[in-house]
């Protein structure tokens, strides 16, 4: 058993000064004194004490893709431990779907070593040409064309998360077999306008890739203004969004806006992280991604090799945290539950996400400035 003493425990609305029993990998307890025997004895010196962080859209991380396979699939998840991201679902780049097979394959036997990789999401391949992003456009297709069923079947339960862009052939029939699988469907790389990003909440989407990054929003065609894929996920609750607070991805403004509109209930932090996130990195190293996409990191950033786009970025889960409650001026709770208890629910993990009885022992320790310094995961302390 290990005690926890002496923290300030951030709550889904509040904090409180109050001590925290783990036994196994639950939480046993949170009172305000606990006595227990035997139990290991951890100062935490005034910290706060908050559910480990959950990062839903993870490519990469510490040199690591989710591209290449179940051992790299560990360390990925390792490397973002050490920075408080306690459960990832790795990311899949747009492939064919026999590498996806693959890649679902690796994330399965990943899965059964550590508990907290929580299954495979798939941003890709069913996306359109013209939002490709940092994607290959070779990797790309459309569901009708494409024989998915015996793939989604095989991998249930699995795969909890896919992103389609619903404007393409097929993606509505695609959505409402994802979503009766269990998976959350997600609007990404999308040249879907308003009508069709609303029209698609009734085939199974509920989510919306890295929103403003690589999908519509308002603009002029001729002498009138549409609204996109960003407007329809801003004003109906039925939407959830995922958001790259870098503040690179987003200025600060947007980011504000964002938080306004959907709250820290419909509003989820990822890092979108490839091989260098949640490591140290030079200004100007590169790499080549799963899909053999050049990326250079440049000013906090991965960017495509010749600068035109972004390619994903190089932070890790606490800078995002920090980010929404020192710079956009969300509350730490608000905060916090960006990146545990909201990400939790998306996908249905109902022990994560709280410091409360029954709960998974996934637990960390930071400062005011959301400097981690001590991670436990399923009730062991790894650093």
């Amino acid at each position: 058993m290990v005690l926890y003493k002496n923290v300030k425990v951030i709550g889904e609305n509040e904090i409180t000064e109050a001590e925290v029993l783990v036994n196994g990998e639950k939480i046993e307890k949170v009172a305000g004194r606990i006595d227990a025997e035997n139990a290991e004895i951890i100062d935490g010196k005034s910290r706060y004490l908050s559910p480990g962080f959950i990062d839903l859209h993870v490519h990469a991380g510490g040199g690591f893709s989710a591209m290449g396979g179940k051992d790299d699939i560990l360390k990925m998840a390792s490397a973002h431990a050490k920075y408080g991201t306690t459960a990832i679902l790795p990311t899949a780049l747009s492939a064919p779907l026999d590498v996806l097979s693959g890649v679902s394959e690796s994330v399965k036997e990943a899965m059964s070593v550590n508990k907290n990789i929580l299954g495979v999401h798939l941003e890709g391949p069913f996306l359109s040409p013209e939002m490709s992003g940092a994607q290959k456009s070779e990797n790309i297709f459309t569901p009708q064309n494409t024989r998915y069923d015996g793939f989604l079947e095989r991998y249930k339960g699995v795969i909890k998360m896919m992103g389609v862009a619903p404007e393409l052939d097929g993606a509505f029939l695609l959505g409402e077999k994802l979503k009766r699988n269990g998976a959350v469907v997600s609007i990404a790389h999308s040249c879907a306008d308003y009508g069709v990003a609303v029209e698609a909440l009734k085939h199974g989407f509920s989510d919306i890739t890295h929103i403003y990054n690589a999908c519509t929003s308002c603009h002029k065609r001729g002498a009138f203004r549409y609204a996109g894929t960003v407007e329809a996920g801003l004003v109906n609750d039925e939407f959830t969004v995922q958001v790259i607070a870098d503040l690179k991805h987003l200025p600060l403004g947007v980011l504000k806006l964002i938080y306004k509109a959907k709250g820290a209930d419909k509003m989820y932090l990822i890092t979108d992280g490839l091989e260098f996130s949640a490591s140290e990195i030079e200004n100007g190293t590169r790499i080549i991604q799963g899909n053999g996409v050049e990326a250079v990191y440049e000013d906090g950033v991965m960017l495509l090799a010749d600068r035109s786009k972004l390619a994903g970025s190089a932070c890790n889960s606490a800078s995002l945290v920090r980010n929404m409650y020192k710079e956009v001026g969300a509350s730490l709770c608000d905060a916090v539950k960006m990146m545990t208890l909201t990400p939790a629910r998306v996908i249905g993990a109902d022990a994560k996400g709280r410091i409360k009885e029954g709960f998974d022992a996934d637990i960390i320790l930071f400062d005011e400035n959301i400097n981690v310094s001590s991670v436990m995961v399923r009730g062991k302390i790894i650093c």
